[in-house]
């Protein structure tokens, strides 16, 4: 059963949130998906993935849907392969509260 994730506020990326956590699962997949999964990753994939939604980096509602997407995605395993670790998320996806 998929980890739940946390509830987002309605002001933040509740509605972004599922392309978000797409995009950073697809990325995980692509680029070393046999490397051990690590706080560090999961941090760079986000942050790359809110930067590719939003078309920008330097503009404070990134900062806050970067941080916010982190939060969400809290109690998801780190543990295993960045491949297993992108299921994980995959499967959160689905718990999304909108």
């Amino acid at each position: 059963m998929a980890a739940p994730l946390a509830t987002t506020s309605p002001r933040t990326l509740a509605h972004r949130l599922p392309a978000i956590l797409t995009a950073a699962a697809d990325r995980l997949e692509q680029m070393t998906p046999q490397a051990a999964m690590s706080e560090d990753a999961r941090h760079l994939e986000i942050q790359v993935s809110v930067w590719d939604h939003h078309g920008l980096y330097n503009n404070v509602a990134v900062g806050r849907d970067i941080t916010a997407t982190l939060t969400a995605i809290h109690d998801v395993p780190l543990t295993g392969t960045r491949a297993a670790y992108a299921t994980r998320l995959r499967a959160a996806i689905t718990t999304v509260t909108r």
